[in-house]
This record gives C-alpha cells, structure tokens and sequence, in this order.
C-alpha cells in the first residue's frame, strides 16, 4: 500500500515538475563552462597577450583607467597572476546612465590601463542563467523552479525507494545497466538505473539550489551552519533577479557566500563577476578613497606591497577600494584554491596596519560549507571531474523526463487495453434471453484464450455472453444455466486440466438432470497422446447422459488445427446468425535470429542437452511472463530435402503454390511433412499438394525479457533409424548459428506466477528447469526470496544445468531452500518424488503458510510421480482445491 501511494506520488510529480526540470537541467549543464566558453571566444578581451617587463602594479593600473575615464569612479580592481588574463575594474554608476544600480564592470589591458571591448556570448549566457534561475519569468518563474527543486529531492528518494532490492548490497542491482533490452523494459532500464547513477547529483543540486529559492531555506541554513546571517547590500542587481541558483562558473560571489568568510562589512559586497564585460552589474557607490576627488587617496603602492609580502603568491586579487579613511579590503584566491569560491579576505588600514587576515580553509565546517554552496551546486567543489559529472547529470535531465512520460503513456494505453478487454468480455444485456455461458478448463492458456474470443465473437453478433472457468463453478451451478459453450483441453492421457479436477469428479459423480440445458463443445487435444480430447470426450458423454441437448456435434481440435477452428466459427455463425470475428489464432509468427547455443551436459548418459539463445529480427524484444511459452515453426533436414527431391528428379526451386503463397518447391518441403510414398512421375505443385505443415513445437521459455533475450532449453531427441526429432533438430543441429527462427509467444495464464508475497515451490526435472528459472529469475528480481527449488536429473557431474547459477542464488539469497536428486549418482535411484516425500513436513508448513507449487517436466514420470506425493502428504481433496485455487499448477509435456 506504502509502495502504490509512493508510486502515484512519483509519476505524478514527474509528468510535472519534470518538464520545468528538464529546462532547468539543461541550462544549468550549459552554464557549467561559461567561463570557459567565453574565454576562448573572446580574445583580446577577456585574455590580452602578455608583454616584456610583466602587468602594471595595480596602483600605476589605475592611474592609467582614471586617464582614461576621467569622469567615472573606480570602486574595484580586479589583476591576476597569469600575464595573459584581462584584469577587471568596476566603475560606479552614472546617475541616470547605463550600467545598472552597481555599476558598469570593463575588462581592462593590464599592460597600459586601455579598456577593452563587449564580451561576446555573454547576453546567451545571462539569459541561459535567467532561464535557469527562474525560467526568465520572474518571481512566478521563481516560485515554479523552486517547487520542481523541491518535487526533485522527493523525485529522487521515492524513486530509490521504489526500486530497492532485497538484496542492496549487490551492485548489479543498482548499477548494471543492459541496452540490449528493449520496448518498456528499455525504458525502465534507462529511467532507473541511469536515474540510480545520478541521484546523488541530484540530490547535492536540490539541497544547494534551494538556497537562492526561499529565504527560510537560506536562513535556516544559516542558522544551522552557525553562519551570521548577511546584511542586505543595496538594491538587488537585474542580473541577480530571484532565482534558484546561482551563476554557474560565472565568478560572481553573492553576498551571503561573502560573508560566510568574513565579518568585515565591504567583504560582503560581491566580488567582480569572472566572464563579464560591457555593461556589469556588481559595482558599488563611488568611494572617496577611489575616486579623482578623494580627500585623503589612499597610498596603494605600500599596500599592495603589504599584500604582497603578508600574502606571497596569489591566483586572483580584488581590490575594494574605500571611503574615505577606511581600511583597505582585498579578497584573494590563493595559488591552489580549494575552488573558485575559496576567497581569502585581507583587510589592511591606511597605516599599513593588518587589521584581518580572514583565510577559508581556516573557516569552521559550517561557514566552509556555506561558502561552498555554489561550488558545492555545479560540482565543481569536487574539481574538473565532479563539475564534469555534475554537467552530464544536469544534461541527463530531459532523459528521465522523457522516458517518465514514456512509461506514463504506456501504462496508460494498457490499462485502456485491459479496460477495453474486460468491456468486450463483459455481460452485455441480453438480446435474445439469458447469456450464453462460456465455460473453460485450460492447462497452458490456450482454451481460456479461445474461451474469450468466443465470448468476444458472440458478443460482437449480438448474443451476450459471460466467461467462467470450471474451477470456478459446481454442477449446481450448471444446472441452473440454459446455455452452455464448453471450451475445454485434455491433459496428458486423458485428464481433466489441474484447475478443473475437482469440477470433473464432482459433475461426474452428480445425480442432476440438465434437460433444460443446450451445450456445444470445443474439445482441445493432442494426437500423439493415446486419449486423444479424452476429458472432452468424457464431459460430452456426461452431459448427454445427464439429459442435455447439444447444439451440434463436438468441435475436436488437434492443436491449434486451422480448419477445427473454421468449424467452430461456423457452427457459431449458424447459432446467432451472423459471421462471428475475433482473433482466432493467436499471436504471429515473427523471425527471430539464432544468436547462442551450447550443450550443457557433454559427457552425459542422457540425451544432449542445448541452451538455445535468440533475439528479434528487426523490433524490439517483445514482453512475456515467467511461465509463457515459446512456440517455434521447426523445418526439416535441408540434406534429407535435398536427397528427397533428387530421388524423385526434381527441380528444388521449381516454383509451386501453398498455403495461399507462392514458393520455390524446396521451401515447402523444409517446412512440411514429406510424405512416405508418392505416385511415379508426380510433378513439384503435386508432391507440394501432398505436403502438410510441419507441427509448431512449444518450449517454456527459461528468461524473462529483463535479459534482453529469449532463453529455451532443448533435449535433443532420436527416432529409432537415428534421426533427429523435428523441433529438436531443427533448433540444435540443423539451423546454423544467425539464422533465422520462425517463432511466437503463446501467453501461459495457466503457468503464471503468483502474488510476490507468496511463497514458492518449484518442482521440476530435466529441461522442465527452463520454466521453473524464469520464474526464479522474476521473483528474485523482484525481490521475493520465499522460493524452494527441488530438482532432478541424471547425474550432478553433467546434468546439474545452470548449477552456479543456482548455487549463486542459494548463497545470495534468492533461493531459500535447494534440493537435488541426481538419480544415477547412486546405487539407488531418487527422484524429485523422493526428495519431495522426505520433506513431507516441511511441504505441508509451506503449503499452510500460503505457498504456491509449481511442477515443470516430463509427463511421463515425474509430473504423475509428483502429483501421487502431493496427494499423499497434502491429500487428494486439498491439493485439488489448491488446483482450483490456481495454488497447484503444472506445465507438463
């Protein structure tokens, strides 16, 4: 509940404040080499070319600015120790002139006094810093940035918050970023883990950028620092309109920095702004001791000789000359500065008394760390690498604003899906009487899939429907309906599906008459089992048995059977009326490359073993969950095609028409069953006529799409003259390596994991492992470690597929519980059965707790073996009514 209100708090903010906070962003990033910038833009201004006999001494410097502007007052003067800086003088302001309350700041020569010209790029820069600062709007401007400052601390938090692991101390978690992802899971990637890498920029840009947003802020920032809290200099300057931050690298000290260092009043007037000329705005009133009319003009060949003797070397030196008989104040940079902002302060008296030697790096923490505030804002108190990062994160912004949004929107067109799913599967008012029952019992998704789209069809037609699943319902429940369409599957040899056991052996048993009742069927099944549509077959005859009227003769459907499904379709449009639509088959086939493959079991008694690897052609990875399935369009042995059609002398590429499409010989006949004997002299379309797809393979996908690829698992398998089976072949002899694979993701409702906060036990042997991994790798990315594995195979040494990997779980966490049965590692044989009887009590503790079990395998054996142990240790009506539950589900083959 926490998480979800958290949740709703962070996107909301985000599709907010996070626009005003992408501009924020990146003006703040392009304002981070301004003085750079300017710089090298400005030559000749902003740099002078350095002359034989070094810069004139600062007092014969500011003679030679008095000649040359007789009518202005110099209030500062800034020199550097580089002989190829621009020194900077401050000229008061001219009653009703230009120049701003404080006056006009010049880049002047410092080898003869001449006042040089307007920089260039700086109106870019000012207006960059007033959108910055304020979006160049003013006081509204103001209040809005500072709520998108504040909204980014809680931006930042709740969005750790959110993603924090179970287990936060492994790194890859945090920081581990996959670009080979795509669709939503790219998104999510970049939004939160690149988000994870600048948080910490984040938060230090917040915490200091409030301090030029709310006076409270700044104060209590004072107050908590032991900072004396600044007197107010004067009118506030144009360019120091409300804001939220100050100018990056732009030199400027405001006068609460100021005074975090000093006590002396005149320290607290802002030092002369780096990277600007023309028109300043940091002068001050004109000072007596300055000025061409002073009273007393201060001697200030012996004081900067004082300076230089009580200071030695310098990187930059202003001169804040006074009124009058006040002490001389000079604020320094020394040679290696903490940062730009380090000033040293020295106050020195007419007398060449030192009056204060104010030094930062002597400051206490507290006025340290309020002197810092904006070194501490653009990065640069960490010097050239974290003023670096801290421009990447800057320019990074509009990225989590973009990908917010992206998410926002997607999840929104989701939920209209699901809404628009559930209206469709809806009980409209009934046209024509009571609606239409559609019931269904499925084992891996498909009956509940086509279960829906009858309703859907029905619907469409204008007869009402509703859907329900067997579990779900009683024979009494039956009995009081009128219509029922049954949808179906058998599992295994014969079965009802796992969820629809306890529905089966109660209507069976049930002494009800259902002459009422009219029903239809669609029974799904598979051939190679010997029970073909066994439990339909059965439910058909239990019906009529009970005294309901079918509608018409049951719809058998051997697979998804192209032509079962037309029957079913028309047997519909006869019963409303109408043509019936719907999407019948399910999701496309698209091309997938084959991008990895590797046995894992060399040396092995059973049969190899493949880790198969592929990654979409041409999209983006499309999203599964742990527990769907992919299916995959096998082809033959091209060399058996090959001898084949040269057996029966003819042309491969001999063009013939299938399936609606036309295609050279050779391709049908690696995609379809080749037929045992054939007349003599058949021609390329006749043996093409005879040819019959060849049956989709399905295989549990063993990753999740956080990997960025789709994982399977392959047995190869053998016939008796040694061949390889179909799919099995196809995928791990046959196709090579960047080839392309005929593939799609059937969704696996049935296989589905549950709640996060339920407890797991997976039950699987051989390649069942597949689907029983992508259910763990869900869950412990999840963070949800209640899982308990138990597997088997053959022997440790060669079969235990993906050991370190699960040996890593265990050690880490993410599995609480692993058990192994390697049947053939000893003289007698054990199996998952055995290790699951032997935990008989711990079974029954988890299962009372609320755990979930999943079974993924072989049919023949195993599943049965399991299902008998389940019933012996939980009995046979409990671990059906976790069946019906959706508690107990199998994905057996």
């Amino acid at each position: 509940m926490l998480k979800a209100l958290w949740f709703q708090i962070h996107w909301l903010l985000g599709i907010t404040a996070g626009i005003v906070l992408a501009v924020v962003g990146v003006t703040g990033g392009m304002l981070s080499f301004e003085h750079e910038i300017l710089r090298a833009l400005n030559p000749g201004v902003m740099t002078v070319e350095s002359r034989p006999g070094g810069p004139l001494p600062p007092a014969a410097l500011l003679d030679r600015i008095r000649a040359e502007v007789p009518e202005r007052t110099v209030t500062a003067l800034t020199v550097h120790a580089d002989p190829e800086s621009a020194a900077r003088v401050t000229l008061a302001p001219i009653p009703g002139g230009s120049g701003g309350p404080r006056g006009e700041t010049r880049y002047v020569n410092p080898y003869d006094g001449t006042l040089l010209g307007p920089v260039k790029g700086q109106d870019f820069f000012r207006l960059t810093m007033q959108i910055h600062r304020w979006l160049a709007a003013g006081d509204i401007g103001k209040h809005i940035v500072g709520a998108s400052t504040i909204a980014l601390i809680v931006l930042s938090l709740s969005g750790l918050y959110l993603r924090w692991p179970r287990r936060p101390l492994q790194w890859r978690s945090w920081f581990h970023l996959n670009l080979n992802r795509g669709g939503r899971n790219l998104l999510w990637e970049l939004h939160s883990v690149i988000g994870t890498w600048v948080l910490p920029f984040y938060l230090l840009a917040s915490l200091t950028g409030l301090y030029w947003s709310y006076d409270w802020y700044r104060n209590a920032l004072f107050d908590i620092t032991g900072t004396p809290r600044p007197a107010q200099q004067g009118p506030r300057p144009a360019a120091a309109a409300p804001g939220q931050a100050a100018p990056a690298a732009s030199g400027q000290r405001p006068a609460a920095e100021a005074a975090a260092q000093t006590s002396n009043p005149d320290a607290m007037r802002p030092a002369a702004p780096r990277g600007q000329g023309g028109q300043g705005t940091q002068g001050g009133q004109a000072a007596a001791g300055g000025g061409r009319n002073a009273g007393t003009p201060l001697d200030i060949v012996r004081l900067w000789s004082l300076f230089e003797h009580e200071v030695g070397a310098f990187n930059t030196a202003t001169l804040r000359l006074p009124q009058g008989n006040q002490p001389l104040t000079i604020i320094y940079l020394p040679p290696n500065p903490a940062h730009e902002r380090a000033n040293n302060t020295l106050v020195i008296d007419p007398s060449g008394t030192v009056r204060q030697h104010r030094r930062f790096d002597d400051l206490p923490l507290g006025q340290h760390l309020m002197g810092s505030i904006f070194p501490l804002h653009a990065g640069s108190y960490f010097g050239l690498p974290g003023l670096l990062l801290m421009m990447i994160a800057s320019l990074l912004m509009p990225l989590f604003a973009v990908t917010g949004w992206m998410l926002y929107l997607d999840r929104r067109k989701k939920k209209a899906q699901v809404r628009r799913a559930a209206a469709e599967g809806a009980g409209l008012a009934a046209q024509d009487g009571a609606p239409i029952l559609v019931a269904f019992a499925s084992q891996t998704g498909t009956a509940e899939r086509l279960a829906w789209t009858t309703a859907s069809a029905l619907q469409a037609a204008g007869t009402s429907a509703r859907v329900a699943s067997l579990a779900t319902l009683t024979p009494e429940a039956l009995a009081r309906e009128t219509r029922i369409f049954f949808i179906v599957s058998t599992f295994g040899e014969g079965e009802a599906p796992d969820a629809a056991r306890s529905f089966a052996r109660a209507f069976f048993r049930a002494s009800i008459r259902l002459d009422h009742l009219k029903f239809a069927l669609l029974s799904l099944g598979d051939r190679t089992y010997g029970h073909f549509c066994g439990f339909g077959r059965e439910l058909d005859g239990a019906l009529r048995q009970k005294g309901a009227q079918p509608l018409f003769e049951a719809v058998e459907m051997d697979a998804e059977d192209a032509a079962a499904l037309t029957t079913w379709q028309a047997r519909l449009a006869r019963i409303t009326g109408r043509a019936v639509q719907g999407d019948w088959t399910g999701p496309s086939f698209g091309a997938w490359k084959l991008v990895e493959r590797h046995c894992l079991n060399p040396g092995s008694a059973g049969l190899p073993t493949f880790h198969v690897v592929l990654e979409p052609m041409g999209r983006a990875l499309p999203g599964w969950e742990a527990g769907d399935i992919a299916q995959i369009r096998p082809r033959n042995d091209p060399a058996r095609v090959s001898n084949a059609l040269a057996a029966l002398s003819l042309d491969p590429t001999a063009p013939v028409a299938a399936g609606g499409e036309a295609m050279a010989l050779e391709g049908v006949a690696l995609r379809g069953a080749l037929p045992g004997q054939v007349p003599d002299g058949i021609t390329a379309q006749g043996l093409a006529d005879l040819i019959r797809p060849l049956p989709e393979r399905d295989y549990s996908i063993a990753s999740i799409p956080q990997d960025g690829r789709l994982e399977i698992l392959v047995r190869q398998t053998r016939a008796p003259d040694g061949s390889f089976g179909v799919g099995s072949g196809w995928l791990t002899a046959y196709a090579p390596l960047g080839s392309e694979i005929e593939l799609r993701i059937k969704p696996n409702p049935a296989f589905h994991a549950p709640p996060a906060e339920r407890a797991l036990l997976l039950i699987g042997n051989g390649t069942g492992l597949a689907g029983l991994r992508a259910h763990l790798k869900a869950r412990i990315h999840a963070g949800s470690d209640r899982n308990w594995l138990i597997f088997g195979e053959r022997n440790r040494a060669h079969d235990f597929y993906f050991g370190e990997e699960l040996s890593g779980w265990v050690a880490s966490g993410g599995i609480a519980r692993l058990d192994l049965a390697f049947s053939r590692d000893q003289d007698e044989r054990i199996y998952v059965q055995h290790r699951l009887a032997a935990a008989r009590d711990e079974v029954k503790a988890w299962v009372m707790e609320g755990a979930s079990i999943f079974v993924c395998g072989s049919i023949a054996g195993m599943a049965g073996a399991v299902d008998e142990t389940l019933r012996a240790i939980l009995g046979a009506d409990e671990l059906d009514r976790l069946a019906a539950e959706g508690r107990y589900r199998r994905d057996v083959y």
